[in-house]
């Protein structure tokens, strides 16, 4: 039973709907930079191993949740809820960080073939950086190399 409580927008949310707009990102945006980026990774020859395994099957559910994942980071809209890092951790023998850097390097390019402003390509990549900076930190960190 859905609650007769509308549901209200935060400020925050607001906040970053606005700054999307300014910055021309929209929901098409983000669904196609979603597309053209995993066509690449899927097609890469370092990556593309690496998600096949992980996707052997049907990438649409996949595509859908990274769409989600995108719009929740812009739009502040509560539509992701998942939990990215433990699917992550099972691939750790499969990666290193050289497997982030090419996803950066990739995530990069299709924001330029996609058109995204010079602020949304920031925005974009500010955020990607953290994602994969986090990543490594939990997949790689090793305390005992710390000097």
């Amino acid at each position: 039973m859905s609650s007769p409580i509308p549901v209200r927008v935060t400020q925050a949310r607001q906040t970053a709907r606005t700054e999307a707009a300014e910055m021309g990102i929209t929901r098409e945006q983000i669904s196609d930079l979603v597309e053209t980026f995993y066509g690449h990774v899927r097609s890469d020859d370092l990556l593309g191993p690496v998600f096949a395994r992980a996707i052997p099957g049907d990438w649409g559910p996949h595509l859908e949740t990274m769409k989600s994942f995108w719009s929740a980071i812009v739009f502040h809209d509560g539509g992701y809820a998942g939990r990215p890092m433990p699917a992550h951790m099972k691939l750790k023998p499969q990666i290193s960080p050289d497997h982030f850097g090419r996803w950066l390097a990739l995530f990069e390019r299709t924001l330029d073939e996609i058109g995204a402003t010079p602020a949304a390509k920031a925005a974009f990549l500010e955020r990607a950086n953290r994602i994969a900076t986090s990543f490594q930190a939990h997949l790689f960190y090793d305390p005992s190399s710390s000097v």
